[in-house]
């Protein structure tokens, strides 16, 4: 069963800048780049636990993934 992710709206203008930042150079780059976190995302609606939990937070339900 797939969960929700919801993204906040700090996550998303942050998305947003790191795509604009990289189009400076590469423009298809910087798709390729957002393509990327989209799908991770999307993972993690999957498998939930795949990410870490944020250590900012005391939530099992925050999760992060780190990927390079």
């Amino acid at each position: 069963m797939a969960h929700r992710i919801a993204w906040s709206r700090r996550a998303l203008q942050d998305v947003e800048g790191i795509a604009e930042y990289i189009a400076a150079d590469s423009p298809t780059y910087a798709g390729i780049v957002v393509k990327k976190i989209i799908i991770q995302t999307r993972m993690l609606g999957q498998f939930p636990r795949a990410g870490r939990k944020v250590p900012e937070f005391d939530d099992e339900n925050v999760r992060e993934i780190i990927s390079l």
